[in-house]
């Protein structure tokens, strides 16, 4: 089997090895920090990378994990709301395959997808 090496355990580089053991490669995961990193925004998962984190047998996590709010809304630094908008029209968009979760989520659900599957490397970093 052919040896990958992946620079970062985040969105891209767990999906990515996912993949590629997938196809019968080996991947090694090389993360900077010394463990998941936490925080980040919080995204709106719909579209393409709704499709695959189905593909993946993640969705049912994804949508526990996540959050269906009814509106969205802009406030201002005395949290006033200035602006605002029902979500709705995108559960309509997109058939109810909408959600809204934390990046750090996504991240640890892509993570724990691999567990045993892939060797993760921690604290370290790929030079070239």
């Amino acid at each position: 089997m052919k040896a990958i090496l992946i620079s970062g355990a985040g969105i891209a580089g767990p999906t990515l090895a996912f993949w590629l053991k997938a196809a019968g490669f080996e991947p090694t995961l090389v993360e900077r920090a010394p463990a998941l990193r936490r925080g980040g925004y919080v995204i709106d998962f719909w579209g393409l990378g709704y499709d695959i984190a189905e593909r993946m047998g993640l969705i049912a996590e994804v949508n526990r994990v996540g959050y269906h709010a009814r509106e969205m809304r802009i406030v201002d630094d005395r949290g006033h709301s200035v602006a605002g908008f029902g979500t709705r029209v995108f559960a309509e968009l997109t058939s109810g395959r909408y959600v809204t979760l934390a990046r750090s989520d996504l991240s640890r659900l892509l993570f724990e997808r691999l567990k045993g599957t892939v060797e993760v490397i921690f604290d370290d970093e790929i030079v070239g």
